[in-house]
């Protein structure tokens, strides 16, 4: 199962309609992670075939989104939020103790819009970057999520810019 993970659109629905066009023939399901609520609408209403899970971002103002989202793939117990509850710019024990409570096999949030996979004590603990405001001096980005019988497999992806 390939789950594509993005986060931190605010407002470059151009970089996620490159995403989108780039690997919708592949992907089973989009989880968005916050900021840029609109930009899902938009994805939603050009792919409406597609499964996307979404929470609110802390610029998501007035959005009806959960805060965290369960997902079962493939026998792996995802979970995924914006961060910015869990405190994600001071350090990863609130994300590792929503883990922990949850069972989960992967979390996956943003926020801090630096892309990241890290593994600890039987976790992946997955930020995407931001797709449209990227913070770690490389290009606006997404995860792929390929969860296979042999494990799971994280890939950060690059968006090329321009017009």
């Amino acid at each position: 199962m390939r789950i594509i993970v993005f986060s931190d659109s605010h407002g470059s629905f151009r970089n996620v309609k490159k995403m989108l066009e780039s690997t919708a023939s592949t992907t089973d399901a989009y989880i968005f992670l916050g900021d840029g609520e609109s930009d899902v609408k938009f994805a939603r209403e050009a792919y409406p075939d597609k499964l996307f899970l979404c929470v609110s971002g802390n610029c998501d103002f007035g959005s009806s989104e959960q805060k965290v989202g369960v997902f079962e793939a493939a026998g792996k117990k995802i979970i995924y939020t914006h961060g910015h509850f869990q405190h994600v710019g001071f350090g990863m024990s609130y994300l590792e103790n929503l883990a922990k409570d949850n069972a989960a096999d992967v979390v996956l949030y943003g926020h801090t819009h630096v892309r990241s996979c890290e593994y600890k004590d039987g976790v992946y603990y997955i930020n995407p970057g931001s797709i449209g405001k990227p913070r770690d001096a490389k290009p606006p980005s997404y995860a792929a999520l390929d969860i296979i019988p042999a494990g799971i497999l994280c890939t950060h992806c690059d968006v090329e810019e321009g017009f």
